[in-house]
């Protein structure tokens, strides 16, 4: 193109020889630019394949020895070898191997990138690569992430929250599941940094997804009611300060790991150019509670045994009961409540006396059978919300038909629940939609309308 005369180099030593030679000749080192080369010498971080070890790492280290007496790289990532899923080296000829452009077209570049960088690969040992592992990536931590993003931006906008410079500090939040969400974020960008600090990816990459299911399957999940509250209180505008915090310091964390959806929840939250231009973050460590990470831990362990006695028994988790007795204290009501609220029972009991780490009553009296089947009922209007396409503030009117003691003892609850301004019993030819359902064998229609 620049039509100028291309030579053949004459004499070549040896190509290793030549590729080992790059840090000097460069430079024209030692003859000049001697200034210039010190700046860049030693390298401070190399990657290449462990068939580099006895070829390029060498020949780096054995001209940089006799020339400077000294190394020529401070830090190395070596990868491993992408196999076949048996095991085989992949092929064209054998077609033992998916086509990259279809996993990253099916899958997302994000999920491929992910998949392999919390894989032995980046850890100089050889994997099986699986397409079921990349779908799992973003089937899994991919979409609870983007989940809570929208849940956060959908209620965001229903309110009409901005962020705004005069939000509470970090460590000042009254509520504990924030407090708690802040110190697990403060606490994963330690170890990421730690890890990073210390070129182990894998190490780094497996931090995220437990994190990523606390966000979405514990605290947006537990927070979901201070986002509908009506009213723009304190708590909700709590709420959406520390979201914000949350998935903007996230974005920057999971930028290197995951740069496209990394990239889009920063700047759909923040407004600014990319998450690509920011400085690493370095969360202060003085945010972590590590206590109340660990009596948070204890509470998510007590209520998964107790809904283990639940399904043992089939009782099914909408249908309240009397007590949950257990024999470890935890130093907060505020979480005595989760438990209480997680377990669906009517009170929490600390007994260090009994044996068994937790003891569930289950016997269930006629006004707890009765909650329950309110319970039912409000999650087939729910359902009925959904399928006639009301947006989620929409206001409701419900007409009923059939179990009219449970309507008798539990109308404010289904009400509240359900966002419903009215609940009559009787028929309304005029509803959006009307459903017959079956509750403990007895029938009930319900109909509602906008």
């Amino acid at each position: 193109r620049c039509e100028g005369e291309m030579k053949r180099v004459p004499d070549v030593l040896d190509t290793w020889f030549d590729s080992g030679s790059m840090p000097f000749a460069q430079k024209h080192y030692p003859f000049e630019n001697a200034d210039d080369f010190e700046k860049s010498f030693p390298a401070q971080f190399i990657a290449e394949g462990q068939d580099q070890t006895r070829t390029w790492f060498y020949y780096l280290h054995v001209i940089s020895t006799a020339i400077k007496d000294s190394n020529s790289f401070e830090n190395v990532i070596v990868n491993g070898t992408v196999l076949a899923e048996d095991g085989k080296k992949m092929s064209k000829r054998l077609k033992n191997y998916p086509d990259p452009q279809f996993i990253i077209d099916k899958y997302g570049a994000d999920s491929l990138r992910f998949y392999l960088m919390s894989s032995p690969v980046v850890a100089a040992q050889n994997l099986n690569f699986s397409e079921k592992e990349v779908a799992e990536v973003m089937r899994g931590m991919l979409r609870m992430l983007w989940n809570s993003y929208s849940f956060f931006t959908l209620y965001a906008n229903i309110d009409g929250w901005k962020a705004s410079d005069k939000q509470p500090a970090t460590n000042d939040r009254k509520n504990l599941l924030d407090r708690w969400i802040i110190s697990e974020l403060a606490s994963l960008s330690n170890e990421i940094n730690s890890a990073m600090e210390s070129y182990d990816l894998v190490r780094a990459a497996r931090l995220f997804p437990k994190f990523v299911d606390n966000l979405s399957n514990w605290y947006v999940r537990r927070s979901r009611k201070r986002f509908w509250k009506s009213e723009n209180d304190e708590d909700k505008n709590e709420a959406y300060a520390t979201m914000h915090y949350v998935l903007v310091e996230l974005s920057k964390l999971m930028a290197p790991f995951m740069p496209f959806i990394s990239d889009e929840i920063y700047k759909n939250l923040t407004g600014k150019e990319s998450v690509h231009l920011e400085s690493y973050p370095e969360i202060d460590p003085m945010l972590i509670d590590g206590k109340l990470n660990e009596e948070m831990s204890l509470v998510r362990e007590i209520i998964t045994q107790a809904l283990q006695l639940r399904a043992k028994e089939k009782i099914k988790v909408r249908q309240p009961l009397s007590m949950l007795t257990i024999n470890r204290s935890v130093s907060n009501d505020d979480l005595l409540e989760i438990i209480q609220e997680e377990v669906n029972v009517k009170k929490v009991v600390v007994d260090k006396t009994i044996s068994e780490n937790v003891l569930l009553n289950t016997e269930i009296s006629d006004e707890l059978r009765l909650e329950g089947q309110a319970r039912e009922i409000i999650r087939h209007i729910q359902e009925m919300r959904k399928e006639a396409g009301y947006e989620v503030d929409n206001r409701i009117k419900i007409w009923y038909n059939g179990v009219l003691e449970v309507f008798d003892n539990f109308n404010e609850l289904i009400k509240k629940e359900t966002l419903a301004d009215g609940l009559e019993q009787g028929k309304n030819e005029q509803a959006d939609l009307e459903k017959q359902f079956e509750i403990e064998g007895k029938e009930l229609i319900i109909g509602i309308k906008r």
